[in-house]
């Protein structure tokens, strides 16, 4: 009786062992992808508008793993916004930029009034355009410049799968992507990471 039980046994046995490896493999695989997409080079271009785009990787990570494969700063931040990590997280991307652009105005002369007692000569200097509204007074007697400012620094984020190389590379896993457009003709994107928490499918499913 024990003999036809024994390959019944082995059989369990080597699915469980099976079932432990993809497990454990499965946590190597998305700690590699953590650390690849956190420290990858992203790719940087501008468009025919001009615009400056940027693209990179994203890591898919099971959910199941995202507390051992997250660095514990990265975590803390997460469980603080979102909750339950493993319910609640669908994506996460986090865009590091910059603005920088060259310019040249003209002062206009005005008078400035300080207290109503004393007139000061200035000068005023403006920029109205679609990324930025810079309005500044420089008064030479006080050795002071007063600026009011504001910088539209808009950005759309794409999220799609895309074959890496040129075509044709049938055979290529396509690899999920994130891109950033940047709207601000004098911004770019220094880095960009994104993770996205896969989860297990349902019984029914």
């Amino acid at each position: 009786m024990i003999w036809k039980l024994l390959p019944i046994v082995l059989v369990i046995a080597l699915g469980i062992l099976f079932l432990s490896w993809r497990k454990e493999r499965q946590k190597v695989n998305n700690f590699k992808e953590i650390q690849n997409t956190q420290f990858q080079e992203i790719e940087k271009w501008k468009d025919a508008a001009g615009k400056s785009r940027a693209r990179a990787e994203i890591a898919e990570i099971n959910a199941s793993n995202v507390k051992l494969v997250m660095n514990e700063e990265l975590l803390q931040m997460l469980k603080k916004e979102v909750g339950n990590l493993r319910r609640n997280l669908i994506s996460y991307s986090a865009v590091k930029s910059s603005t920088e652009e060259k310019f040249k105005i003209k002062g206009k002369d005005t008078v400035y009034i300080i207290n109503e007692l004393k007139s000061l000569s200035a000068k005023k200097f403006s920029i109205h355009n679609p990324d930025l509204d810079f309005d500044g007074i420089y008064l030479p007697e006080l050795d002071s410049l007063m600026v009011n400012y504001k910088i539209t620094h808009n950005f759309d984020i794409f999220y799609y799968y895309k074959k890496p190389g040129k075509s044709p590379n049938l055979f290529r896993r396509k690899r999920a992507v994130a891109e950033t457009k940047f709207h601000n003709h004098g911004s770019q994107a220094d880095s960009l990471f994104t993770v996205v928490l896969e989860r297990k499918k349902g019984v029914l499913k």
